[in-house]
């Protein structure tokens, strides 16, 4: 592990190392960030803190979606998303009435956060500095749009691609292009509208919020979509062939995640075996020991601080970084 819960400037040997490696590889686009719910959790409040307006946490969003549908107790009372969303589509009527409910959660304005707008900002200073490289690719398995706000906020044009989790379509990715709609992506191995190597892309592996059009909304959130998604999902048959080349052959900096999180899992059971061997670490204050064993079987090195403090010096490696190249 590097670092400690509570590790800050000045930086060790290892994060220092760790943070040039990051730096050159956003500069390269050999980096690619991959956001998980903490992410979009990014300055919350501690208890008696002041009230959170962001995006809410999965047990809250299970515990809203649990009190709207009127669960039985014995399941509400655990705050399974996954199990809570399972119980909805089946005694519910199916997806619709869930994803009309998600809609009217994510269908806003949510604070974006200084992560956020840390990673919308990167491609600006490069071209500011004339540093030419390869756009970043940005990952992320949450619903919310903040990414695309804080791109949008600052003029970055960005290529959206998404995964649609049910519909006549399900099981395959969408592109929609700047100020475009959504197109289905037939061919991956041919598509050439959506490349890193243009402009930046945004890549929602388990689905997204369509604010234009909630009828093309998508969000991987019972247990059958997790199933058909580690299953029936192959990435290299699905994803156009310039973002799955980017995605094998980059460092990923996991942010916001939990081993217990089904969204992590999937994503390292897709791409683990298949990736070039660089190096993966995954940002957490608090790592348990099954935790570290099982991070470690996928060679990701645990850094062990709070994405606050994690964001903090590696904003200030960056400004160094840039700065060193004047």
């Amino acid at each position: 592990m590097i670092g400690s819960p509570n590790s800050l400037a000045p930086l060790g040997e290892d994060l220092a190392a760790h943070f040039d490696i990051v730096c050159r590889g956003l500069r390269r686009g050999r980096l690619t960030p991959v956001l998980g719910s903490g992410a979009s959790l990014f300055g919350r409040p501690g208890p008696g803190g002041a009230e959170w307006k962001g995006a809410p946490s999965a047990q809250e969003l299970a515990s809203r979606l649990s009190k709207e549908f009127h669960l039985p107790s014995e399941l509400a009372g655990s705050y399974e998303l996954l199990a809570v969303a399972q119980w909805i589509s089946a005694m519910k009527g199916g997806s619709t009435p869930l994803y009309e409910e998600l809609h009217d959660i994510f269908d806003r304005d949510l604070p974006t956060t200084p992560l956020h707008h840390f990673l919308a900002e990167i491609p600006g200073q490069l071209r500011e500095k004339g540093l030419l490289g390869d756009p970043p690719l940005l990952v992320t398995t949450n619903y919310d749009d903040l990414l695309e706000q804080a791109l949008d906020e600052r003029g970055e044009p960005y290529d959206l691609v998404v995964y649609m989790a049910d519909g006549e379509h399900h099981g395959h990715f969408f592109h929609q292009p700047p100020g475009g709609s959504l197109k289905l992506i037939e061919e991956p191995r041919e598509y050439l509208d959506a490349s890193p190597e243009e402009r930046t892309v945004v890549l929602k592996l388990h689905g997204f919020v369509n604010r234009n059009d909630p009828n093309h909304d998508s969000y991987v959130i019972t247990e059958d979509h997790y199933i058909e998604y580690l299953t029936h999902t192959d990435l290299d048959e699905l994803l156009p062939a310039s973002v799955l080349t980017r995605l094998l052959n980059c460092h990923l900096l996991f942010l916001g995640y939990s081993l217990r999180d089904w969204n992590l899992r999937a994503i390292l059971y897709q791409l683990r075996e298949k990736a070039k061997p660089n190096d993966w670490w995954a940002v957490r204050r608090d790592f348990d020991p099954v935790e570290q064993k099982t991070w470690a079987k996928k060679n990701v090195t645990m850094i062990g601080m709070t994405l606050e403090d994690y964001l903090v010096q590696l904003r200030n490696a960056f400004e160094t970084w840039l700065a060193d190249r004047s």
